[in-house]
């Protein structure tokens, strides 16, 4: 009898990881994180006056309160993009679109 050749233990989180990127669902999950984490990475004061909406086609739609904020939020786009980003480790978010 031929005794077969046995992989040893793989780490379970690594196994979900390569299977969630075989299906492509990877980036969708990193996109929803920063939705989902929104407050702690932008922060109280800016998460008070804005709802992130949806993340499609590297571009992050924003609902904001007021024109005001929409304002305010426009000097700042780069610095967010770049928040952003560095949670998800990955270039997720190019563009924001504001909406009132």
């Amino acid at each position: 009898m031929q005794k077969r050749a046995t992989k040893g233990p793989e780490i379970l989180g690594g196994v979900l990881q390569n299977l969630l990127k075989s299906l492509g669902l990877e980036k969708r999950i990193k996109e929803q994180d920063i939705i989902i984490n929104w407050e702690k990475i932008v922060g109280n004061n800016i998460a008070e006056n804005t709802k992130p909406f949806k993340i499609e086609g590297a571009k992050l739609f924003l609902k904001v309160k007021s024109s005001a904020w929409r304002n305010e939020l426009f000097y700042l786009k780069k610095e967010l993009i770049s928040k952003l980003n560095d949670s998800a480790k990955q270039e997720l978010v190019k563009d924001i679109i504001f909406l009132n």
